[in-house]
């Protein structure tokens, strides 16, 4: 007789809500059933010639036709009144809405079915088969080289996913072999005998649909979803009280996007959420509707499309081979994907290069060096941790990942050499990567360090128009006239009380060694000017200051470490605009850029020359003056910091209309 039946604990462990499997895929169950059924599915590939298809299908159906309704309506009502009798809350909440599920008319169910697949074979084993291990073990997985799955802890997102954490199990393998089980890994509750009374065993909480006292599989193909049938080699898996929230499909579809993107795009994996489909056919279309969502992806999906990208086959020595894509391209994330050689994400390696704009794809080619990095993964998948290494030391583990690592940064900062050696894209005059190798430029031909290329981009910059003499412009942000922003941005940046001004009368025969307190060519004897809205500049009066917009359309530019031993760099510009009293600022660059202004770091300058006309110009904390400018003309600058690392960094253009 079919039924469910859940056995006794023989007086042992009692098993409680906080089941460690399941909670670890509790945070994001879609996500994880998606890595995890997807994974299973590509391992048990049948014909590689064809694509692994998976299907997540949702459906409800009665309540009363759950096979042995009655008999897991009873389980679920047991473990509610054992762990109320012992005041566990978290339990208490659980089992509460698992009744109110068991007592509806109609249950949610997910069908979770691939094709192309070998099934789960060794049904009618006793031990360690693909079947028994996912159905009856815990811990346990016979997978080894190349395949995903290595702890066995994977099947516990399946009941992450289920209200009742209820699933059934139905496969036909290759074989022909047909069997189906049914499983619900609750708590542990009292038994009762056949009369209804309680008695003193306890369950050990895990209950299995069977038709004997082994609990083996029943020999024949389940179906639970009307218009149903499997009758070719594969897995279905359904989910029972399937957690159906409105965002599901969503998360399903931008969780094979993210992870499963190289198998997609290689026709090895096809994958169907109810009536949406996912596949190479497709995924132009599911990459512009959810690029939102799966920004990663969007990055990557490009350095597999563009004609750009580079790719590098690489053999290490006893390991394997790699495949390497590189495209280097403005705007992308900075990021290599690192995965199997199924097409399987692995997890995003990052802190690369903090100016290079490019995007890569890394895959694990030939089985040997899969199988190794295999053994580092941990249970969810997403990292590689040396310890966990079985065959090699955590030593020589941790060098080989370091290797890797290495040559993926190498290669990245010398396709990127090449491919701006001539010119950097700049936003404004843009954020830029200290270059040794190009530091002696003496010997070099102008076009070969500055290119005359230009490329176009448009920055919005606001200014206030009714001040004596000019405004204040930034080619990579913008200020807004406001009392806090300009009394603020450039405050103790040039010193204290200006004794000549930059007058509105453009007095050319001022000089001196600081800034002003006012307006003109020349600067003050001591600097600082004394007006609230601009400290700094000058004693600047704003009269109703009206916002007007520039437009920053052409800059070539160009910065590199010219001598490593006495922390010199060179700076190459050109600017669109004519301006008067114009001055540099500098501010690292780290790894992950920020918006937020009072977050920079200001580099700290000491000196600086005009390589143009060699004269010394003056310098104050992070900012050089460097005087009228002429739009086109280009500029040389060479400046010493105050620094002893190599350092990127991120450098502003201001000034005042001619």
């Amino acid at each position: 007789m079919e039924k469910w039946n859940f056995p006794s604990n023989n007086f042992g462990t009692v098993t409680g809500i906080g089941e460690a499997g399941i909670e670890t895929f509790n945070g994001s169950p879609y996500v994880s059933l998606t890595r995890e059924i997807c994974q299973n599915s590509m391992d048990a590939r049948m014909d590689e010639s064809k694509p692994v298809i998976v299907e997540f299908s949702s459906f409800e159906m009665g309540c009363k036709s759950i096979p042995d309704y009655n008999g897991l309506n009873n389980a679920v009502r047991s473990c509610l009144d054992f762990w109320t009798e012992n005041h566990n809350k978290k339990t208490i909440d659980f089992f509460n809405k698992a009744v109110s599920v068991m007592n509806r008319d109609r249950v949610m169910v997910l069908r979770v079915s691939d094709f192309n697949t070998t099934g789960l074979t060794g049904s009618d084993k006793e031990y360690n088969t693909p079947w028994q291990n996912l159905v009856k073990a815990a811990g346990v997985s016979d997978k080894g080289g190349s395949a995903g799955g290595s702890y066995g802890i994977g099947k516990s997102a399946q009941f992450a996913c289920s209200d009742l954490r209820t699933l059934f199990y139905t496969t036909v393998d290759v074989d022909g072999l047909e069997a189906s089980q049914g499983i619900a890994r609750l708590v542990s509750f009292r038994e009762k005998s056949l009369f209804g009374k309680e008695k003193d065993s306890i369950t050990t909480g895990i209950g299995y649909y069977s038709n004997d006292k082994k609990n083996s599989a029943i020999r024949k193909c389940i179906s639970l979803q009307q218009g149903y049938e499997r009758n070719v080699p594969g897995t279905d898996i359904y989910i029972i009280g399937f957690k159906k929230i409105p965002t599901w499909k969503d998360e399903v579809i931008t969780a094979v996007l993210e992870d499963f993107l190289i198998a997609l795009y290689n026709r090895e994996l096809i994958v169907h959420i109810d009536d949406i489909e996912i596949s190479a056919d497709t995924i132009d279309s599911m990459i512009e509707k959810y690029k939102g969502s799966a920004k990663k992806a969007v990055n990557y999906y490009k350095v597999l499309t563009e004609p750009n990208t580079v790719v590098i086959n690489h053999e290490f020595p006893k390991l394997g081979t790699i495949e390497l894509r590189v495209l280097i391209s403005s705007g992308l994330h900075r990021c290599v994907m690192m995965c199997r050689r199924n097409g399987m994400k692995i997890f995003d390696q990052n802190r690369i290069s903090a100016s290079i704009q490019f995007a890569g794809v890394c895959i694990l080619k030939d089985k040997n060096i899969n199988a190794y990095f295999r053994e580092m993964e941990n249970p969810q998948h997403d990292k590689w941790e040396p310890y966990r290494h079985n065959t090699d030391s955590e030593t020589k583990a941790k060098k080989n990942k370091t290797m890797l690592s290495k040559f993926i940064k190498d290669s990245v900062i010398e396709q990127g050499k090449k491919t701006t050696v001539d010119e950097v894209d700049a936003e404004g005059v843009g954020e830029f990567i200290a270059d040794i190798d190009y530091a002696d430029t003496n010997n070099q031909k102008k076009e070969e360090s500055v290119s005359s290329e230009t490329k176009n981009i448009e920055i919005s910059i606001s200014l206030p128009r009714s001040c004596q003499k000019g405004f204040e412009h930034s080619l990579n942000s913008v200020y807004e006239a406001t009392d806090t922003q300009f009394g603020e941005q450039t405050e103790q940046a040039f010193g204290d009380t200006g004794s000549k001004d930059f007058g509105s009368n453009r007095n050319v025969n001022a000089k001196g060694n600081g800034f002003g307190g006012g307006y003109g060519d020349g600067f003050g004897t001591n600097g600082l000017g004394n007006n609230p809205y601009m400290k700094g500049v000058g004693s600047l009066q704003f009269d109703n200051p009206v916002q007007t917009t520039v437009e920053v359309k052409i800059m070539s530019v160009r910065l590199f470490l010219s001598d490593k031993t006495k922390n010199e760099y060179t700076l190459v510009f050109t600017p669109t605009k004519d301006l008067v009293g114009g001055y540099l600022q500098f501010f690292f660059d780290g790894e992950k850029n920020t918006t937020r202004k009072n977050d920079r770091i200001p580099v700290p300058i000491s000196s600086a020359i005009d390589k143009n006309t060699e004269n010394v110009l003056s310098c104050v904390g992070n900012k050089i003056q460097i005087g009228d400018v002429t739009a086109r003309k280009k500029g040389k600058v060479k400046f010493v910091i105050d620094y002893d690392d190599e350092c990127a960094m991120e450098v502003n253009l201001y000034g005042y209309p001619s």
